[in-house]
């Protein structure tokens, strides 16, 4: 006898209804909460309706930034979110039936990922990816992993880096700033690995500077290339 559960039709039926709830409901709330001002500082975006689907990086400095970057780029959107989060018993319910979500492995070599992210975009959506792979809580940035950069690279869908301030509190309004898009297109002679991987730095280093903005710094500081970053000191 097989021990797969068969799942009732109406009872998946009645939980996706309540997911579609739960979504517009928590995107109300972002909205009313926070009062996210976004800013587009480059000449090629000026809207979050994006006429070409895009892979859209930030920073991860909160929990939250994830659903304000859901709630902000909403039309067409689909979101890399780690797999073990999704098999936590707390959110597996809500995640295993959203429909723009697409599961990726951190801890092991996952490829899976990266052929429904290449779906997503064929299929017109947006692609959102926190390339440091974790929140830092020390203001720094970790090193941003490869995948996004072959990603955009192999689809040629360009590059949409954002800076959040990562503050969500009463009273205080999120900022979010928007750079241009950018391509990432193959380069001869010199080897894939290194490419990638200089075009991480160059996005991380990028996505650095937007965050300040979104901070209100007058006068940013450097951002350490990921090499010397040191590792974030937890409490």
């Amino acid at each position: 006898m097989s021990d797969v559960k068969k799942k009732n039709p109406l009872v998946e039926c009645f939980m996706h209804l309540v997911v579609i709830v739960v979504i517009y409901t928590v995107r109300v709330f972002m909205f009313v909460w926070f009062r996210p001002k976004v800013i587009f500082t480059g000449e090629s975006v000026k809207s979050v309706h994006l006429r070409t689907p895009s892979v859209i990086i930030a920073n991860h400095t909160s929990m939250l930034d994830p659903i304000m970057m859901l709630a902000v780029f909403f039309s067409h959107k689909s979101i890399v979110v780690a797999k073990d989060q999704i098999e936590d018993p707390h959110f597996r319910w809500a995640l295993t039936r959203a429909k723009c979500v697409i599961p990726c492995d951190r801890f092991n070599m996952d490829t899976e990922w990266a052929l429904l992210a290449k779906r997503e975009l064929e299929k017109g959506n947006n692609v959102i990816i926190f390339p440091e792979g974790k929140c830092r809580y020390d203001g720094l940035l970790n090193e941003f992993k490869t995948g996004f950069a072959f990603l955009a690279r192999s689809t040629g869908a360009p590059v949409l880096s954002v800076g959040l301030d990562g503050i969500y509190k009463f009273g205080h309004r999120t900022h979010i700033v928007v750079g241009d898009a950018e391509k990432i297109e193959r380069v001869k002679g010199i080897t894939s690995s290194k490419h990638l991987a200089e075009r991480s730095e160059h996005f991380r280093q990028k996505v650095w500077q937007l965050k300040q903005k979104a901070l209100g710094a007058s006068e940013p500081k450097a951002l350490p290339v990921a090499a010397e970053t040191p590792e974030e000191v937890l409490a």
